[in-house]
């Protein structure tokens, strides 16, 4: 008997199935990733307003 050995996928088709993988990870993701950056930069802007406004109505309260 022989041994039967399975054909191997040549080192060039998984480079290649890598990077179309890579790609579409990158077109797909790319767009949540903004979104979620978006979110955060409105968040922390409503974080940063509202503890100017009360450190303004601490120092409004002090001052009178």
């Amino acid at each position: 008997m022989t041994d039967l050995e399975r054909p191997r996928t040549p080192l060039a088709v998984k480079i290649a199935a890598l990077a179309v993988v890579v790609i579409v990870a990158w077109v797909v993701l790319l767009p949540l990733f903004n979104i979620a950056a978006s979110l955060l930069a409105l968040a922390l802007y409503v974080v940063v307003a509202f503890l100017a406004y009360q450190v303004g109505k601490a120092v409004g309260r002090s001052s009178t």
